[in-house]
């Protein structure tokens, strides 16, 4: 992602975010190749940058907000059918899409990173590192599955826990929002195949070949209806 490698960093730059069963995120720096030139001629560089985020539990994910507390999309590639005729012989190259930053981030402003483990989540302020907002989610029990999504215009971390009950909490601010009992996992199937989706939904295999689609969102269910 496009984020603040280390402390005295003054713009983003591309970085790689990894997470351990141990509850610690270590950023690493990626040197990657000007978007024109090939990767077989420009290998990319990938160095430690020093930074190391602490949480309780094994980390499940993480995000960056921009200063206004939007969601900063990854950058992504884009993808081409490689039987297509339209290119005829011509070399193809692989087109990365970035997103650019809005103007206030341009100026120096800062990112919110937020990250979540199997217990806490926290939110910290980038390029300084500070921990901002710290939310203990469960002590009896364990996360299953932790998506940042989007929901009545604004952004939410949601959580499935293993007692079967799905959280979500404000971001960057970590205030809960909801906590209701939906289903107590007893198939592993489900911890497996549960995800959450922007506005309200979430999807989980309840069989080999059935996909169960459910919504904590009462505008999405009025919408349904």
């Amino acid at each position: 992602m496009e984020s603040f490698a280390r402390k005295n960093d003054s713009a983003v730059s591309s970085c790689l975010w990894v997470g351990t069963g141990l509850g610690m995120v270590i950023i690493l720096s990626l040197n990657l190749p000007a978007s024109d030139d090939l990767r077989q001629s420009e290998p990319v560089m990938v160095s430690p940058s020093g930074t190391v985020l602490t949480l309780k539990g094994a980390v499940l994910t993480f995000a960056c907000l921009d200063c206004m507390g939007t969601l900063t999309h990854q950058p992504y590639e884009v993808w081409r059918d490689p039987h297509s005729a339209d290119d005829g012989d011509k070399t193809r190259k692989r087109k990365l899409v970035m997103h650019s930053p809005s103007s206030s981030q341009d100026m120096g402003d800062h990112q919110f990173a937020v990250i979540c483990s199997e217990k806490q989540a926290k939110v910290f302020s980038l390029p300084s590192q500070t921990c901002l907002y710290v939310h203990n989610i469960t002590e009896t029990s364990f996360l299953l599955r932790a998506d940042v999504v989007t929901l009545c215009n604004s952004v939410c971390l949601a959580c499935f826990c293993a007692n079967g009950h799905i959280m979500t909490l404000s971001l960057p601010s970590l205030r809960p929002l909801l906590d209701m009992n939906y289903l107590p996992v007893t198939d592993m199937r489900i911890a497996r195949t549960f995800c959450f989706t922007n506005e309200g939904q979430a999807l989980y295999l309840s069989s080999p070949t059935e996909i169960q689609r459910l919504t904590y969102s009462q505008e999405m269910c009025d919408n349904l209806q």
